[in-house]
């Protein structure tokens, strides 16, 4: 039997690659719907290259809303949209007929488990609950500003400042900073969910090695691939441990002795009065979890979920908007200007290349970064934390677009696309310019969310939107005000093909003290 098995999946594996090839050498632009194996060869042939930028074409073309048609040996048909109203049919309207659906839940079950993401009905309400509870809990918020103050000081702006001085002592020193960014967010969203601080990211420039932060990459990229292809052919291949799914074995145990020993420390732990105090959503989900007491599983699913959000939304944000300011030198004066402009009036004015490193600026004087609170939604329009959300129909339905959904369809919105729609941007859509989400009076404007999805809409819109916007402020704000940041030629900039959007290649830069 397991010959047999083998063997199919071995042919066809080989049959998909020819048709993939001859596909490529027809036409890689164009989704051609082929016998027997449906359209698969086309996303096939995209999926390493542009994936998102295909998909984007597929949507432009068909005015919004695209039938992806699958091998006929495979239930891989979805509907592919980037129509608003659609959106907020599906997430606002008739949300009770759309969940994540089986194949969802199967796809991310290594790495999300029953946590919120994966998890639709009771379980999905009562993670809500209790994750907005513990958000809003008085000193949380506090607590994630210090903590975040702390890191920048302790060991962000040390290994920035080491990459200045050689920098400038040598001239060649180039640091990758989605790297370094993402090293940092993954020690700090461990503070936060799991009040343990693993040192991903080292002074001295000296990178940890510590495998729980690589592990999360490895997973996220890997899971691309059950997008792609028929469950029955990943399945396959995960009962076999080969590919792909070899790569997302090895790294789920990585996660796996990481958290459950970490809540296994938490649980023992909590005995302890003083223990109580700690503001970390673990254990504070344990305190709040005494009558109900969760499974280590569970808990680790809970934990996970929250790491991954917390980490990956932020530093991919904070790296594409690097490389646009980088790139736009006259929105990166704008910044500075309105910087100097809210620090001189809310506190004593920091000296940019003195050293005096992060910027201690209210919640209220950061409202007034109005110019740089646009460049953070112009960033995410263009390239979005979460490029795509699925769902999948309970029962028959109609969307705005007339398009028929049979029950058990998945319904793909690519929210990478509906940044670029002419439709809800205008004619400039594909252009960065911050100046759009300011309005004439000087304020920001509010664009509905089910345009603007990077938070999703309806019952399921993040949780941590507010949060999010207040990290981002302050660190990019310190960032910017204290080095510039050079872009090093020659290299290639573009998303990975993966469930987030990281760049494939990272981003190399050069790394200047800021004098002013």
């Amino acid at each position: 039997m397991a010959i047999l098995l083998l063997a199919f999946l071995f042919f066809t594996s080989l049959w998909l690659s020819i048709v993939a090839f001859i596909a490529k050498k027809k036409s890689c632009y164009s989704a051609v719907e082929w016998p027997v194996v449906g359209m698969l060869p086309a996303l096939l042939c995209n999926a390493t290259t542009d994936l998102h930028g295909f998909i984007t074409r597929l949507v432009k073309e068909s005015g919004g809303t695209f039938l992806f048609k699958g091998p006929c040996f495979a239930n891989l048909d979805f509907v592919v949209t980037s129509d608003p109203m659609n959106a907020h049919h599906v997430f606002s309207k008739n949300f009770a007929n759309y969940g994540k659906g089986e194949d969802f839940k199967a796809m991310f079950e290594e790495l999300f488990g029953e946590g919120i993401v994966n998890s639709d009905g009771e379980s999905w309400r009562f993670q809500r609950q209790r994750i907005h509870s513990l958000l809003s809990k008085q000193g949380f918020e506090n607590y994630v500003m210090k903590t975040l103050h702390q890191k920048m000081e302790g060991t962000l702006f040390r290994v920035l400042d080491d990459a200045c001085n050689s920098t400038r002592g040598l001239g060649t020193v180039e640091v990758d900073i989605q790297d370094v960014v993402s090293r940092f967010m993954f020690d700090n969203i461990c503070m936060w969910v799991l009040g343990f601080d693993p040192g991903y990211l080292c002074v001295d420039r000296q990178l940890s090695t510590f495998s729980c932060g690589k592990a999360f990459d490895e997973i996220e990229e890997a899971i691309i691939y059950r997008h792609i292809v028929p469950r029955s052919i990943w399945e396959l291949q995960k009962r076999f441990g080969i590919g792909s799914e070899k790569k997302i074995s090895q790294s789920t145990k990585v996660l796996d002795d990481f958290l459950y020993d970490v809540v296994k420390t938490k649980k023992q732990e909590l005995h302890k009065e003083e223990q109580h105090q700690q503001l970390d959503l673990l254990t504070q989900w344990l305190v709040a979890d005494q009558k109900r007491e969760s499974s280590d599983k569970f808990l680790r699913d809970i934990g996970v979920t929250l790491v991954a959000a917390g980490r990956d939304t932020v530093s991919s944000a904070i790296t594409w908007l690097l490389w646009l300011v980088a790139t736009h030198p006259e929105d990166e004066r704008k910044i500075l200007e309105e910087i100097e402009r809210v620090v001189t009036t809310a506190t004593q004015r920091p000296t940019p290349g003195e050293g005096l490193g992060v910027l201690l600026i209210s919640n209220d004087d950061m409202n007034r970064l109005v110019y740089l609170h646009a460049t953070i939604c112009e960033t995410l329009r263009l390239y979005p934390p979460a490029p795509f959300e699925l769902r999948c129909a309970i029962e028959d339905d109609v969307l705005p677009s007339d398009h028929r959904i049979h029950k058990g369809t998945r319904v793909l919105f690519s929210i990478y696309s509906m940044g670029r729609m002419e439709e809800i941007w205008g004619k400039d859509c594909l252009e960065f310019k911050p100046q759009r989400w300011i309005s004439k009076q000087g304020g920001i404007i509010h664009i509905p969310s089910y345009k603007f999805m990077n938070f999703l809409a309806g019952p399921r819109s993040c949780l941590g939107k507010m949060l999010s916007f207040m990290q981002l402020k302050f660190i990019v704000s310190s960032l910017l005000w204290n080095y510039k940041f050079d872009m090093v030629e020659g290299q290639l900039v573009k998303p990975l093909a993966s469930i987030m959007l990281p760049m494939e290649n990272g981003l190399k830069m050069k790394v200047f003290k800021r004098d002013v």
